[in-house]
């Protein structure tokens, strides 16, 4: 457990931390007219929208949960539906010039998955710290996420605009 562990807190300065990483780097310059760009942000936007989705039903079942098991089976049905979209992600062809924000992308998806893991981990054996490391996990894997969304839609509207 000891490189899954987190050892920062995560709150309103850890997304912004995100977000001004990412602003630091110029958007990805899709060249008008290439379509591989074009539909690789488009599936990675659709997958971001799933892993929202996934998420509003985690939140969900924390609401109406109250017993650990059932808690952990949430999170582990989360895991397994995540770790779906990450496979597909892996499988998607990458432009070159959209490489580093498919790698982000997958090092985001990577941590919400561990997130998950000790998540559902944490309410099976009644581990507090593991439940707490495990939801720090996913949040900072969900600001990563919502910057990602970010920096892929600004793309969009970037190729819109130019042709």
């Amino acid at each position: 457990m000891g490189d899954t562990r987190v050892s920062q807190s995560v709150g309103a300065a850890g997304g912004s931390r995100w977000r001004t990483l990412f602003a630091r780097r110029a958007p990805p310059s899709p060249v008008v007219g290439d379509e591989a760009v074009r539909v690789y942000v488009q599936i990675a936007l659709d997958l971001l929208a799933r892993c929202e989705e996934l998420h509003e039903r985690w939140l969900a079942a924390l609401d109406e949960q109250l017993r650990n098991e059932r808690l952990a089976n949430a999170a582990a049905v989360y895991r397994w539906q995540l770790t779906a979209v990450l496979a597909r992600l892996e499988a998607l062809p990458v432009p070159p010039t959209l490489q580093a924000w498919h790698d982000a992308l997958l090092e985001a998806l990577g941590a919400a998955s561990r997130g998950t893991h000790l998540l559902s981990h944490g309410y099976r054996f009644h581990v507090v710290r593991t439940i707490c490391d495990g939801g720090l996990l996913l949040e900072e894997a969900r600001e990563q996420e919502q910057a990602l969304r970010d920096v892929l839609q600004s793309a969009v509207s970037l190729s819109v605009g130019a042709a």
